[in-house]
């Protein structure tokens, strides 16, 4: 690995892997790599797995070999991150509608920003977002990338419901609400897409994929709500 790794022992099954406190790429791609080695080599043997922005969570089974484990990980570690480890990533584009009828507290946002509209969207859809990893509530992308006009304090007091598909703001993050939830983030849109359906989670992204979000009118909103469209597409990321 390019990045030093410490490893720690939470209790007798719970391992902990610890990369640099930094919000990075390589770093994301060298936890992506290694958990992915893990889940192959290590699946007997693992109950969960799983990763924040420098953290890699590994909890093992009653029985599992901990002492082989971690010396097998120890020996990972120490080699270099090869192009044909990395798994195939996508950009995905999610459309949002960004109309005031559809996300009405979107002024919330703008009146704090004093920030037109048309500045909001040309900056929110300039570039696209990398997915961290999920977390918060299931189905909530973690995303990178956030230009730094938009960046915006939390709200001190947080609001008692953000709805399902909410596209909101804050600090330095961009994100999708998935279902309706408390939430101390700024509303600028919404997405027709729903991340669970049917009591699953519908979401084809994967941590190291990108997110682009595409500006629709209402009425494409409501066309893709009743289901007459694709509602989101994809192209290969070459990072």
């Amino acid at each position: 690995m390019k990045y030093p790794v410490k490893i720690f022992s939470q209790g007798p099954r719970i391992i902990e892997l610890n990369w640099p406190e930094i919000i990075s790429e390589d770093v994301l791609m060298e936890i992506i790599v290694l958990k992915n080695s893990i889940e192959n080599q290590w699946h007997l043997n693992i109950t969960s797995i799983y990763h924040s922005y420098q953290v890699l969570s590994i909890q093992l089974k009653e029985g599992a070999p901990t002492a082989e484990f971690i010396a097998w990980v120890k020996s990972e570690i120490q080699h270099p991150l090869e192009s044909h480890q990395l798994p195939q990533r996508w950009v995905w584009t999610v459309p949002v509608c960004y109309d005031p009828e559809v996300a009405p507290s979107q002024s919330k946002y703008l009146e704090e920003k004093n920030m037109d509209l048309d500045t909001l969207v040309a900056l929110h859809t300039s570039q696209s977002f990398l997915l961290y990893f999920y977390g918060f509530l299931p189905g909530f992308m973690y995303l990178g990338g956030l230009p730094e006009p938009l960046h915006i304090k939390r709200k001190k007091i947080p609001d008692r419901k953000i709805s399902q598909g909410s596209v909101a703001i804050g600090g330095s993050q961009t994100g999708i609400y998935p279902v309706d939830s408390p939430g101390g983030w700024y509303v600028v849109g919404k997405t027709p897409v729903l991340i669970f359906e049917n009591g699953k989670i519908n979401l084809p992204f994967n941590p190291g994929d990108k997110i682009q979000f595409a500006a629709i009118s209402q009425q494409r909103y409501m066309e893709i709500q009743e289901g007459s469209i694709h509602h989101w597409e994809k192209e290969p990321y070459f990072g």
